[in-house]
């Protein structure tokens, strides 16, 4: 009797009392250079989520020496995350849309470095990535001398 009475508690918690890990979703961003895809280290990373009604919440961190920086429950599933990379060189962002986190969790994501908005970025390492559920990878580049003096 008393491991069944163990057992409506174990029960009753779990649906009142859901595990806060199996609920959290986190957010990984992997920043590689575009060019040899080197990961880039501290590499500060500003996350904006946004609702129909209004702007939301927002955070910020740094790549670690693995170009991988972590970010626990950052939006909601169905809202938007724009992500935007500032490398502590004079790189620039290959950039990336706003997408879901539904989608990151569900797909992952993988720049398209050479989509609209981009600077010219090279796809030779993006086409070899494979999007990894939970993970958006983007990229970085340095402008050519064109890019830096005359179309920027």
């Amino acid at each position: 009797m008393r491991s069944l009475g163990a057992m409506r508690w174990l029960v009753l918690a779990c649906v009142l009392y859901p595990n806060r890990e199996l609920m959290a979703q986190n957010l990984q961003v992997l920043v590689l250079d575009a060019l040899n895809g080197k990961p880039q280290a501290n590499v500060k990373i500003d996350y904006f989520c946004t609702r129909p009604q209004h702007n939301s919440a927002y955070g910020n961190a740094v790549t670690n020496n693995e170009g991988l920086a972590t970010f626990s429950n950052p939006c909601s599933n169905d809202e938007e995350i724009e992500i935007s990379i500032y490398p502590p060189d004079k790189k620039e962002q290959c950039g990336i849309g706003a997408i879901t986190l539904k989608e990151i969790v569900a797909l992952g994501a993988v720049a398209k470095p050479d989509s609209a908005g981009g600077i010219w970025c090279p796809t030779k390492v993006s086409k070899k990535l494979k999007p990894v559920p939970g993970q958006v990878t983007l990229f970085v580049k340095k402008p050519t001398w064109w890019q830096s003096h005359v179309a920027g």
